[in-house]
Parts: C-alpha cells; sequence; structure tokens
C-alpha cells in the first residue's frame, strides 16, 4: 500500500468508525492520547467560538450505546498534500455537510491523523 492509499484508509477509518461507532476503526485513525478536534461553533450567544476537544474524549462519547451519530452521507476526499514523507493534509467533505481538514502524522510506519 502506498503512502496515498493508507492516508485515505485512515481517514475513512475516522470517517466509517464515527459512522459505526467503531472504536477499533476510530482508534486505527487517530494519536488518540494527543490529538485534538479544534473548529468553531455557535455559542449560546449566538457568537462564533473556538473549541478544542482531545479525541480520546470524543472517542469515548462517538462509542456510547446512547451516541446517536450524524448523517453524513458519503464522503470524499478532496485533496491529499503529502509534504514530506511523515506530513500531510487532506480536505475532506462530509457528505457535503460541512469540510473537514486533517493534519496527518506518519507514525511507525502508520499514518494518523
Amino acid at each position: 500500500m502506498n503512502d496515498e492509499q493508507a492516508i485515505t484508509e485512515t481517514v475513512f477509518n475516522y470517517f466509517e468508525g464515527y459512522k459505526a461507532k467503531d472504536k477499533e476503526r476510530l482508534e486505527k485513525a487517530f494519536v488518540v492520547n494527543i490529538a485534538n478536534m479544534m473548529g468553531y461553533w455557535r455559542n449560546d450567544d449566538g457568537e462564533m467560538e473556538l473549541f478544542t476537544v482531545p479525541y480520546k474524549e470524543l472517542l469515548e462519547r462517538w462509542v456510547d450505546p446512547d451516541f446517536q451519530p450524524r448523517d453524513f452521507g458519503d464522503g470524499e476526499i478532496l485533496s491529499i498534500n503529502q509534504f514530506s514523507d511523515v506530513g500531510a493534509t487532506v480536505v475532506f467533505d462530509c457528505g457535503g455537510k460541512y469540510l473537514d481538514t486533517f493534519q496527518m502524522v506518519k507514525l511507525d510506519g502508520s499514518w494518523k491523523i
């Protein structure tokens, strides 16, 4: 498997693992102990606010039996920019609902978010 294929597999481990609440696939996708999700959302006052959440917390939430994953439809990688043998950036379309960007790192021969 070449790097582009491995990066693609990692991104879809996240996307499909989230939809299926599959902890094993999710753990394959992330550097779980240090990775964070960061973005903007509207707070209770309606203002855009920067947030960050450790993926370790998110994974536990996403596999909880009571959690209902959002329906994002089909995902699509729009671009992969591998800028070194251990670094890449991916732009991912989450079923037309929003765009996600991933900073990827190759650790011990495996690509991770």
